[in-house]
């Protein structure tokens, strides 16, 4: 029988929290707000919905443990990242290098889940674990900077 530490892998760091809604009217615009703000309108916010939405997926399939559903949450992680990878940088240099390596790490962790649903492998599940790990932590310091943004 094949032990997987599969519970709550997609959630070894919290699922990234969503960027708080700011109304227009809480502080003059600045130039990184405006340049954020065109970077939303343009879709970001959309990207980073939509990533967040995959990553709540993979958590619940993976607690308690869907082989299945999980192979499907994970393959959709990774268009979804392949997608997000493909838009436009955001306009903050530190948010977008933190977003590319949130991406680059969240890339390999849906690879490595949808290999080990597949499997069983548990050295799979592993790598998805420890390199979702890094990339929560990184798209977590996206959003922190979002919102101070």
């Amino acid at each position: 029988m094949l032990v997987l530490a599969l519970t709550g892998c997609g959630g070894t760091s919290a699922t990234p929290k969503q960027p708080a809604t700011t109304s227009a009217s809480a502080s003059p615009s600045t130039a990184p707000a405006d340049k954020m703000l065109a970077w939303a309108d343009a879709g970001g916010f959309d990207t980073l919905d939509t990533l967040m939405k995959s990553l709540g997926q993979v958590d619940k399939d993976s607690d308690p443990v869907d082989l299945a559903a999980l192979q499907t949450s994970c393959a959709q992680l990774t268009a979804d990242v392949e997608a997000a990878a493909e838009e436009d940088p955001m306009p903050d240099e530190t948010l977008a290098n933190r977003w590319k390596l949130a991406l680059d790490h969240l890339g390999k962790s849906a690879s490595a889940c949808t290999v080990g649903a597949a499997s069983e492998d548990q050295a799979s599940f592993d790598l998805m674990d420890a390199e979702m790990s890094i990339g929560n932590k990184h798209l977590n310091a996206v959003v922190k900077r979002i919102n101070e943004i």
